[in-house]
């Protein structure tokens, strides 16, 4: 799965530069779309590959940075336009309406959320449902996309040839308990609806 992944990075990337690495930034936090465009997996392998042509990381740092805050962007707008439409959604009604309550109650989650994959999803429109001031949820967004981009960036970029595999291990691990944060939020939420109708 990983050399799928390393495979298919590596022939957008190689093709499109960093114009993909804003494509599939902005995609993976556009709500619910981290789903089919796992940006860690991106950061990483970019990384990666950018310290294997001896390239240097930050402008891939910042067009990461760009596409992320640009689909967070995108989603607190749907939040803020969209808000009652959203939370009368049978789907994804009942985790915007936890996530805004959580967004209420720990305004730190704004900054953090980049670093679980399920907040990541909910917590820019549950800002804009909720009410957040744009200035505010940006500055606090913007700090949190930094520092996730950043991070990634640089774990795959000082992975060196002679170790790659070994490395890859720890980055298979790292997606793999992303993923399965994701799809325990997932039931989760379910759960917490199915409780709801009974």
């Amino acid at each position: 799965m990983l050399e799928e992944w390393l495979h298919l990075v590596r022939t957008y990337f190689s093709q499109y530069g960093y114009a993909f690495v804003f494509v599939a930034l902005f995609l993976e936090n556009v709500l619910f779309l981290g789903v089919f465009v796992p940006g860690v997996v991106v950061l990483l392998l970019c990384g990666w590959l950018a310290s294997q042509a001896s390239e240097s990381p930050y402008p891939l740092m910042l067009f990461g940075f760009l596409g992320t805050v640009s689909g967070d962007s995108v989603s607190y707008a749907m939040g803020s336009r969209l808000g009652d439409r959203l939370l009368r959604s049978k789907r994804w009604g009942g985790g915007i309406a936890a996530t805004t309550e959580r967004v209420r109650r720990e305004p730190a989650v704004l900054m953090f959320c980049h670093f679980v994959s399920y907040l990541r999803m909910f917590v820019p429109m549950s800002a804009g449902v909720s009410g957040v001031p744009f200035r505010r949820w940006l500055a606090l967004d913007a700090s949190g996309a930094a520092l996730w981009v950043v991070s990634h960036v640089l774990i795959g970029y000082f992975l060196s040839m002679s170790s790659a595999h070994a490395y890859m291990g720890w980055i298979a691990l790292c997606v793999g308990v992303a993923l399965a944060a994701l799809v325990a939020g997932r039931y989760l939420l379910r759960r917490k609806r199915a409780g709801k109708t009974l």
